[in-house]
């Protein structure tokens, strides 16, 4: 009897930026067999030592001190991302393999010289685009490739946050720290859209809005990808009840909406036979015919957001895990994040103009 192979040995993840956005990614990894948390580092080390000591890891006060230690392998960046370029290109230098939370950098000039180092050094460069990992998102993409709705023809996003839980202190309204919402948020957004049409965006023109304390809180733009019309609208103007983000792709023969930034479902509308696009639909669905013979069908994930936006993360961690120990090709490279950042720059240029 052939002997089962033997599971390459868990790579070490340190994470940097123990905010409750990396404890929720280290409840992530902490499911994870492929990988096992190795340290934290935070300024807070209080709370770096906490989260370590709950994932039976190392704390550390400071990146220069987590990149020190052998057992880390893989960096999980989750610094505000003004830190990302050069927090990126330390770990990096160390030889660390990276995963880095969106935006990869805030300049063009960052992201490329962190892509080559990457690539200089024979290490592995993701970022955390939990689109690509999300089987709603990559059913629409599967959609669009397939052809069975007919040709995509227009891709439109209403972004409406929950800004108003974030004080005016926070960082995500200090351009020099965040970017701006286009840098901030929008890339996941770009992404996904490049991804959906496998065309990079062209932007054809960007605004924003300023709330009354002169702080943007409102951005659109028009793009166009290839062939295919675009519209992005972010706004970070609601509260956690009233927040609701809806993208809504429109085919020659059918219309594809997803619901909610990290979407839980997905409605697809068309006169096209079921037999040719049922199969595109993940999880469980439900089909009903309208009376102008339209057909209506609702895919929806009965585990809901957070256990989705686990598994999303956990599926971005398993890639960049087998890319180092198995040589599989990464879903997401550093130049995708290169990319929908450039859009983003431009986006955020053409808006102050």
């Amino acid at each position: 009897m052939r002997a089962m192979a033997e599971l390459p040995p868990p790579l070490g993840i340190g994470l940097v930026g123990a905010g409750a956005f990396g404890e929720f990614c280290l409840g992530a990894f902490a499911q994870m067999p492929e990988v096992k948390i190795a340290a934290v580092a935070d300024l807070d080390f209080g709370r770096a030592q906490m989260l370590a000591e709950r994932h039976h890891a190392t704390a550390y006060p400071d990146l220069e001190a987590l990149l020190a230690d052998p057992a880390v392998q893989i960096v999980a960046l989750n610094t505000p991302p003004y830190l990302h370029g050069a927090q990126g290109l330390a770990a990096l230098r160390a030889n660390k393999h990276l995963f880095c939370e969106k935006p990869l950098a805030l300049t063009a000039a960052d992201g490329e010289q962190m892509i080559a180092e990457a690539r200089a050094r024979g290490l592995q460069l993701t970022i955390d685009y939990v689109m690509r990992q999300n089987p709603y998102w990559a059913a629409a993409a599967a959609l669009a490739r397939s052809g069975v709705l007919g040709k995509l023809r227009h891709m439109d996003l209403a972004n409406h946050a929950n800004g108003l839980a974030l004080s005016s202190s926070h960082w995500f309204w200090d351009e020099r720290k965040s970017g701006g919402i286009w840098i901030e948020h929008g890339v996941h957004f770009f992404d996904a859209f490049s991804w959906v049409s496998g065309q990079v965006g062209e932007l054809l023109g960007s605004a924003s809005y300023r709330r009354h304390d002169g702080v943007i809180d409102r951005v659109e733009a028009m793009l166009r990808y290839g062939d295919v019309a675009a519209h992005c609208y972010h706004a970070f103007d609601q509260s956690s009840t009233t927040e609701q983000t809806t993208v809504r792709l429109s085919f020659e023969r059918g219309y594809v909406t997803l619901h909610e930034w990290v979407p839980t479902d997905l409605e697809l509308q068309t006169t096209v036979s079921r037999s040719e696009w049922e199969s595109y639909l993940p999880g469980p669905h439900t089909v009903t015919k309208s009376t102008n013979d339209h057909v209506m069908a609702r895919s929806y994930a009965p585990e809901g957001k957070s256990a989705l936006y686990r598994a999303s993360i956990q599926a971005g961690m398993r890639q960049l895990a087998e890319s180092i120990t198995a040589q599989a090709p990464l879903r997401v490279v550093g130049e995708n994040g290169l990319s929908s950042l450039q859009t983003a720059l431009e986006a955020t240029r053409q808006a102050s103009a």
